[in-house]
């Protein structure tokens, strides 16, 4: 693990947070929601973004348009996520579209860091 480079580690969670992001996604807009499933899964994303958050802080080669993407597509994806979970907003094209978005600038941030 620690042979890994900054960028190879938040690479892996991001990956790591867009298929918890996928998971909920999928769990919500399922006709089996289970809400303290999703809530779980909710609060295990708020937590792995925290520590993404930190690492970018902490290593400036990491501060990058791409990764601010990718930051800024999460945030768009977690906010229509709180919507969806307190809100009662079920807009479940909203969540999916963003979601992809998310996916997008993962595939961009990656292709920026030279590691695919």
């Amino acid at each position: 693990m620690f042979s890994k480079t900054p960028i190879e580690l938040l690479s892996k969670d991001y990956s790591n947070l867009y298929n918890k992001c996928q998971a909920v996604y999928e769990l919500v807009s399922s006709r089996r929601y289970n809400e303290s499933l999703a809530l779980l899964t909710t609060a295990e994303i708020y937590a792995l973004a925290e520590k993404t958050y930190v690492r970018c802080d902490t290593f400036k080669e990491l501060q990058t348009p791409e990764v601010e993407d990718y930051v800024n597509a999460f945030d768009d994806y977690y906010f229509s996520l709180k919507q969806t979970l307190f809100h009662n907003h079920r807009d479940f094209e909203e969540l999916r579209v963003r979601l992809r978005a998310m996916r997008e600038a993962y595939e961009k941030m990656n292709t920026s860091f030279n590691l695919f």
